[in-house]
């Protein structure tokens, strides 16, 4: 399966649009995070580490100055609401600078409509056109509808950290490492290339 799937048509005709974040969408993020955070399902923050807005702001300034880099923060927005975020963040090191670590949250009431595909595709796109060769994810272990999307997307799990995340009924969750390699990189320069593949024919 490749990121252009035969569904993607389908995604432009949905009610969301995708747009790049501003300053201004602290407000819509804030509640967002709530959402995702009081729906208890793949999140490690609790509620009350949610970023304010005013700090949540001062975040995306930050993402907007770095955009020369590739560094992105990806809305999804139904009219004035924000039902999804994607957020690509490109390594700052000389030697990492072909990295890009990658985050999603979809609005509880918006899962399982493709709009986390439909981030995704556009995040992985962006990385591509910033020359990124290398996308790295982390997701709990227990998030299975996600880790399924990214398999989906030719993400492989490098490793595991076991019992990273204590949950409320005192029990422990892993956490997984996932990550990707774009395909332009000439195939021997590609540890995780043949591995890749195998996962999107599957």
């Amino acid at each position: 399966m490749t990121d252009e799937s035969p569904d993607a048509a389908d995604m432009r005709r949905q009610p969301w649009r995708l747009v790049p974040a501003t300053s201004d969408d602290a407000a819509g993020l804030t509640a967002l995070d709530l959402a995702l955070v009081r729906d208890g399902r793949g999140m490690v923050i609790s509620e009350e580490q949610v970023r304010s807005e005013a700090a949540e702001a001062e975040r995306l300034a930050t993402l907007t100055e770095a955009a020369p880099n590739g560094t992105i923060c990806l809305l999804a927005k139904v009219d004035a609401d924000t039902v999804g975020a994607a957020e690509l963040r490109v390594l700052s090191p000389r030697r990492c600078a072909h990295v890009g670590l990658l985050s999603l949250g979809v609005h509880p009431d918006w899962q399982g409509k493709g709009l986390g595909r439909a981030l995704m595709v556009e995040l992985i796109g962006h990385a591509r056109a910033h020359s990124l060769r290398r996308l790295e994810l982390c997701v709990r272990a227990d998030n299975l509808r996600a880790i399924a999307l990214y398999e989906s997307l030719g993400f492989i799990t490098e490793g595991v950290r076991r019992g990273f995340i204590a949950l409320d009924d005192g029990g422990f969750a892993d956490d997984l490492l996932m990550a990707r390699w774009l395909p332009e990189r000439d195939r021997e320069d590609c540890p995780l290339a043949d591995l890749g593949d195998r996962v999107t024919r599957s």
